[in-house]
């Protein structure tokens, strides 16, 4: 999906999933999801520009839909790649589709069920309730035995974008937008939102306009909360992997 906080094209062509710079087309494939995809069929949940797809070794034998809450990475996913599918979920996102339908569900659009779920760099946008509902949507799309790969920020990581995008902008790599870099986040109980690129929530109840979101966890809070999620990678304290089902 989108990058956000008004700074088009500051990681447009970067992936940071790890934590840093990834150069190689085969990280989220090999070192993300780790599913063997083998015979499988895949949803990716937030297709972007096809990083994932692209990730995917060419001799497998898998199937493949890709869905996105933007219509435009739809439209040139189609053109690219016609022997896969994809569809344009226009379903409400806080940071990526505003203007989108709020009461739209997952298997109104798909009418497959999936061996995996991929949905990476997605609930790092939202808030956590949108997080909880998307995943019990998910689950209605899933096969006996499937199972939903999803990742989560940690405020360490939340500290560290905001580093690095001010620093891109500072040495002139983007024109687009402004970020005030964090020092410290100070301890919190469960969630914090950063809004805009210059603020910082603990209390979704005082926020208003939820546009422009990153999200960042108590990871020990989230485990508390959801006995079902799987905490699988833990990359510096800073990006978690979980897994749903399976």
């Amino acid at each position: 999906m989108k990058n956000m906080i008004n700074y088009t094209g500051i990681l447009e062509n970067m992936l940071i999933d790890k934590g840093h710079k990834v150069s190689t087309n085969s990280w989220l494939y090999e070192h993300a999801l780790k599913e063997d995809l083998e015979g499988k069929s895949i949803l990716d949940y937030g297709c972007n520009h096809g990083n994932f797809l692209n990730s995917i070794p060419d001799d497998l034998n898998f199937s493949y839909t890709g869905i996105d809450v933007q219509e435009d990475f739809i439209n040139t996913l189609t053109t690219k790649y016609s022997e896969h599918k994809f569809v344009h979920f226009n379903k409400y996102h806080p940071s990526y589709n505003s203007s989108g339908n709020a009461e739209l569900k997952l298997n109104e659009v798909v009418s497959e069920k999936y061996d995996v779920i991929f949905a990476w760099n997605v609930f790092t946008h939202c808030t956590y309730e949108y997080t909880k509902e998307c995943l019990e949507e998910m689950k209605l799309c899933l096969k006996d035995n499937g199972k939903i790969v999803f990742n989560l920020y940690s405020k360490e990581q939340l500290i560290y974008l905001t580093n690095l995008i001010a620093e891109r902008i500072k040495n002139g790599r983007s024109t687009n937008g402004t970020v005030v870099p964090l020092n410290t986040i100070d301890s919190f109980n469960n969630y914090i939102y950063y809004l805009n690129g210059n603020t910082l929530y603990s209390d979704k109840t005082t926020i208003g306009n939820l546009s422009n979101l990153f999200s960042a966890y108590n990871i020990k809070w989230v485990e508390s909360e959801n006995s079902d999620w799987i905490l699988r990678d833990n990359f510096k304290n800073r990006v978690y992997t979980f897994t749903v089902g399976g």
